[in-house]
């Protein structure tokens, strides 16, 4: 403003001449300038000040330096205790949830099995925190420690205190750590011994033997043939195995049972207890599958494993046996054991197959291979006839069973391919060993001792072959012989599937009547008596041709062979009437008889002598000839027959023509002629019928080695 008025006043000065204008700036300037003296004074002053500032901060940084590093490790200490406190006090209270858990855990699950389920999920969340964190919170509260440890800090008695706390909660922490999955002081090892121990006590509550009523055979499953490679089948897959649409099973545990033994398998599966409850499945079901066995189907006989032993049993009871066999192996197989395999698939349908299989092969093994062994020791025991038709039996059973065995005991386990192995090698011994005794029993009767029977009549071995061979080739057996030779005879390298299917069947039937043809011809050609011999030929044959022709076995002989045994019955027929009846005839020749001839007395007496021969010969045959036997009536009829149209007309023409000669007017009865021809033919037909009551009579066939007329 000074200089506003100045100017102002310099205006007016100059205005009023100038000189005044500048005597004023003159006064201004010199201001001005006494101003800025002052300051350049005060800035020089500052300028000291603040030399003597910078001349001491260094001493104020080196005085400043501890605190500040104080405070930095203050505050990293700090945020390591807070990053390894929070989850320590998780920890704190894990371990007292843990310990919360004990008093369920160590009771029974039997009381509330769900709520200790939930308990020992519980400790398992527990568990698996403690395994995660316990570890992490050491770690961090070891950073803390190591942190305190590296720093250098004025206030060191109270960081050594704050150190030897860190390194005793570090030591604590560390010896949890250490204990590894013990974090629960072993209450996890008590809660799955005491599942463990529910899952063997619910097995056992619910393991009883099957009634009586629950094994019946299902109907038979559709044939099917077996794999040819045992391990061509096999999987490794987990889960309940698919079940095929078949007849109802027994159920041996209640569904909700199962289950429950479903969910103690998965509890404890996840803590390497599978191996053990398996081993405690596989004791436990054995138990009720012995009893049923053993007690419900009374399966004794399955003791006497072994050839050796079978050998010693008398037939009557092998019989019976091997009967019992033939439906029990069926009824373990696809009732008992099918349902048992059910059951273990379900129980253990969240294990790995691998594992579970094992424990089913030991299972089944135990059980059902008792059964196989039994039927090798028939099919290994020695040959009988009257063996064949239950090895027949054992074949056809075998046939309709070895699908199912491959089913129920299907696996990659050494055990069940043992099973199934000796299934199949049952049926090719049973085939073996039926093909064998048929072949041997041939050999045995074309060899077989044994008199021939002194009447004559048929041999008691003729007609059991016959019958046998018969009941062979019945409706029942029939099929099933011929499918034993064909898969024998097929195995040796011999059989064509393609050709007729009975072939092999008609093969072994011709040799085994071959055989007795053979038998019986040794047998007639043994008699004294020619006779005697043909009659038994006679009878034996017929029996065979009669038993033939209108039977099964005539299409298996077929009609050449039934045409050349009765061809044979007549050429024996022949030869009896002329060993027995025509020696006789000789006496009634006319050689020498002429009645017209010139010395009478001679003829007479040459007439007379040869009737009384004849007649003597005649009293000879009949009297041999009533201790023969011809049981068939149409065949004695026959002989009957053929004999009195040989002797009768002979004997009447003898006697009419030299009556005259023999005795004139003489009766019957006479000293000459002591029968008529009436006589004779009265005779004959008491001869042939004095054994009428003997007649064989049908007779049930039966296969116990006495098989009759049937």
């Amino acid at each position: 403003m000074g200089l506003d008025s100045s100017g102002r006043g310099g205006a007016a000065a100059m205005d009023e001449g100038g000189g005044g204008y500048l005597v004023a700036a003159r006064a201004t300037l010199m201001q001005t300038m006494e101003r800025t003296k002052e300051m350049e004074a005060g800035i020089a002053r500052s300028r000291q000040k603040l030399q003597g500032m910078r001349e001491a901060l260094p001493a104020l940084e080196a005085a400043m330096r501890p605190l500040q590093a104080q405070a930095l490790l203050q505050k990293g200490l700090g945020a390591k205790i807070d990053r390894a406190s929070q989850p320590a006090e998780q920890v704190l209270r894990t371990f007292e949830v843990v310990r919360s858990l004990e008093r369920i855990l160590k009771g029974e699950p039997r009381h509330d099995l769900p709520e200790y389920l939930a308990s020992l999920s519980q400790l398992e969340e527990a568990m698996g925190f403690l395994s995660g964190n316990c570890v992490r919170a050491v770690q961090w509260i070891s950073d803390a420690v190591s942190f305190l440890a590296s720093s250098k800090t004025a206030d060191k008695y109270r960081m050594y205190r704050l150190n030897e706390r860190l390194a005793s909660v570090l030591q604590d922490m560390q010896s949890e750590a250490d204990r590894g999955s013990n974090y629960d002081m072993g209450l996890l090892q008590v809660a799955l011994g005491k599942l463990d121990l529910e899952f063997r006590r619910i097995l056992l509550q619910h393991s009883a033997p099957l009634p009586p009523s629950e094994l019946v055979l299902p109907p038979p499953p559709t044939p099917a043939p077996a794999p040819a490679d045992s391990n061509s089948e096999f999987g490794a897959g987990v889960g309940v195995e698919e079940e095929p649409v078949s007849a109802p099973l027994p159920v041996l545990m209640p569904a909700e049972v199962t289950e429950t033994l479903r969910t103690i398998v998965e509890r404890l599966e996840g803590h390497r207890w599978t191996d053990n409850v398996l081993e405690i499945y596989r004791e436990s079901r054995l138990a009720p599958i012995r009893q049923t066995v053993q007690e419900q189907m009374r399966a004794e006989y399955l003791v006497h494993g072994s050839a050796e032993k079978i050998d010693k049993l008398a037939w009557e009871e092998l019989e019976g046996m091997i009967a019992q066999w033939t439906q029990h192996v069926q009824v373990a197989c696809r009732v008992v054991f099918k349902a048992e395999r059910r059951l273990c698939t379900r129980v253990f349908a969240t294990v790995e197959k691998e594992r579970w299989i094992r424990c089913w092969g030991r299972l089944g093994a135990a059980g059902f291979l008792p059964f196989l062994a039994f039927g090798e020791g028939v099919a290994q025991s020695e040959t009988a006839p009257a063996k064949l038709f239950k090895l027949l039996d054992m074949y056809e059973t075998m046939d309709q069973l070895l699908a199912s065995v491959f089913e129920v005991f299907e696996g990659a386990d050494a055990a069940l391919g043992e099973i199934r192995v000796r299934a199949r090698e049952l049926q090719r011994k049973v085939v073996v060993r039926a093909s064998e005794t048929l072949a041997e029993f041939g050999r045995s009767v074309e060899e077989g001792a044994g008199d021939a029977p002194a009447n004559g009549e048929r041999s008691r071995l003729c007609s059991y072959v016959v019958n046998y061979v018969k009941y062979l080739v019945s409706d029942f057996y029939g099929p099933i012989m011929a499918k034993v030779l064909r898969v024998h005879n097929r195995r040796d390298g011999e059989g064509d599937e393609s050709r007729d299917r009975d072939r092999w069947l008609a093969a072994g039937v011709q040799r085994m009547m071959q055989a007795l043809e053979k038998h019986v011809t040794r047998q007639g050609k043994s008699y004294e008596d020619a006779s005697l011999g043909h009659i038994f030929m006679m009878n034996n044959l017929w029996y065979m041709v009669s038993r033939v022709k209108d039977s099964e076995l005539g299409p298996l002989l077929g009609d050449a062979w039934v045409k050349d045994t009765r061809g044979k019955v007549r050429q024996h027929t022949l030869y009896y009437q002329r060993e027995t009846w025509g020696r006789m005839l000789a006496f009634l020749t006319r050689e020498g008889l002429a009645v017209s001839s010139g010395n009478r007395g001679a003829t007479r007496e040459l007439a007379r002598q040869r009737v009384r021969s004849f007649t003597q010969s005649f009293d000879e045959v009949t009297l041999r000839h009533g201790k023969w036997v011809i049981p068939d009536a149409e065949l004695r009829e026959g002989v009957e027959l053929a004999v009195a149209q040989m002797v009768v007309p002979a004997y009447r023409s003898f006697i009419q023509t030299f009556r005259s000669l023999l005795d004139p007017g003489s009766t019957v009865g006479s000293r000459h002629i002591k029968y008529s021809p009436e006589d004779l033919e009265r005779i004959l037909d008491d001869l042939f019928q004095v054994r009428r009551a003997q007649d064989s009579k049908p007779r049930n066939g039966t296969t116990d080695g006495n098989l009759g007329d049937g």
